[in-house]
């Protein structure tokens, strides 16, 4: 099997494995003894430790040269942890295994964006289309497990997808001992890099810090003449913001207001999470054609439809439609910021991209968690949703005007394509 191939399978399990366990997360910690603050507290500890880990694993990535050792200890990390949230006696044991966990996912997310960035350089023609299919199936993992989390938990316990879940992402771990990564150092590299690495942690964030305010006030030749780094993260952060505010409180909308069963409500998020593989390969499929950036700003539109779907047609059947467009905003993003970010440097630089990348995803996402319940609580949900939907079209803009100056500065040779 291929490098690449196992890489997706490895994310298929991952997903699965998140999937068990997002559902029934809150109920564990309430069962264990959170209340509603703890549980949110719970969440905000993993998103700051996120941020942080992202840039972090990103860095090392680079400076060790090598994806795969940081992907594996990520997955045993991630292993160890579910197996402990399993077990846990008490809600305030979660605080240190949800940090743990946070840190692991960073590692794995960060690691395995670059190593398939390193695996798919050679082939720029189609690697919108794989990453499609790579990220499509991820998320089909993780919508069939979401399905059944509840019925495991009803059978067995609400313990038992997160040792259910330590179990899958310790089979992941297995696998990715059987990646071939391109270009990889011997073992005595390794740790003279990550020895390396630790030494000169200190003086590499004054010179990054100093690179930054020197970049600010005048870009060299070289730095011009590359991708534009800033769509991506001005992208990955208001995303994640709209995402996070609109998602913080669509169950309670769509079940106190519109009148929707539980039930009801979770086969439509279910319906939207299914259709995102074959959407996921047809945005990048599209994506190689139009253009990252391009993809991108339709994406965002297609977002301001869904949240102004939600205000003006939220019953049947037009809610179906409203779902599917759901399906492919949320798979347009995801697939042209991926390969965006596996593109926009080089293999030397992937890493702390995805750090990057990652990190302006967790900031939005803390910022929309925290304004959603607010908004909602001060003007009510449905003007909550058109703030978010004048936000995300402000981004469809904003990007797509850099997606119109990238498509000149590539016709008049200006720009280095990295991959």
């Amino acid at each position: 099997m291929s490098a690449f191939a196992l890489l997706t399978v490895i994310g298929f399990i991952l997903f699965m494995s998140r999937g068990i366990t997002a559902p029934v997360s809150s109920l564990y910690a309430e069962s264990l003894g959170a209340g509603y603050v703890a549980i949110g507290l719970l969440g905000t500890v993993a998103s700051f430790t996120g941020v942080a880990a992202n840039a972090f694993w990103g860095g090392l990535s680079d400076r060790l040269g090598r994806r795969k050792a940081i992907m594996l200890a990520g997955l045993l990390a991630l292993a160890f942890a579910d197996g402990m949230i399993a077990l846990a006696p008490d809600f305030r044991y979660l605080y240190v295994w949800h940090t743990l966990s946070a840190l692991a996912q960073a590692a794995y997310g960060v690691a395995s964006l670059a190593l398939m960035g390193d695996l798919l350089e050679a082939r720029a023609q189609a690697r919108g289309r794989r990453v499609g299919a790579y990220r499509g199936l991820a998320s089909l993992g993780f919508g069939l497990m979401a399905l059944n989390a509840g019925f495991i938990a009803d059978r067995l316990s609400l313990r038992a997808p997160f040792g259910l879940a330590g179990g899958l992402a310790l089979a992941a771990a297995v696998l990715t001992l059987f990646i071939r990564e391109p270009h990889q150092p011997g073992e005595g590299a390794l740790w003279s890099g990550i020895l390396q690495a630790l030494r000169q942690a200190p003086a590499a964030l004054g010179r990054r810090l100093q690179t930054l305010r020197v970049a600010r006030r005048a870009p060299s030749q070289e730095q011009a003449a590359l991708l534009p780094l800033a769509p991506l993260l001005v992208s990955s952060f208001l995303w994640s913001l709209v995402m996070g505010a609109v998602y913080a409180v669509w169950a309670n909308y769509m079940v106190s207001e519109v009148g929707y069963t539980p039930t009801a409500m979770s086969r439509l998020w279910a319906l939207a999470s299914l259709s995102e593989f074959p959407l996921m390969v047809l945005a990048g499929w599209l994506s190689d054609r139009t253009g990252r950036l391009a993809m991108l700003s339709m994406g965002f539109v297609a977002w301001c439809l869904v949240f102004t779907g939600y205000i003006v047609a939220p019953g049947m059947p037009w809610i179906l439609a409203v779902q599917l467009v759901r399906g492919f905003a949320f798979s347009a993003f995801t697939i042209a910021a991926m390969a965006y970010a596996t593109e926009v440097r080089g293999q030397a630089q992937r890493g702390r991209v995805a750090g990057l990348f990652g990190s302006a995803g967790g900031l939005g996402a803390i910022l929309g968690g925290a304004t959603g319940g607010a908004l909602t609580q001060w003007l009510g949900f449905r003007p909550m949703l058109g703030v978010n939907a004048a936000l995300i079209l402000a981004g469809a803009v904003y990007v797509g005007v850099a997606a119109l100056r990238l498509r000149a500065r590539l016709r008049r040779g200006e720009v280095l394509r990295s991959g």
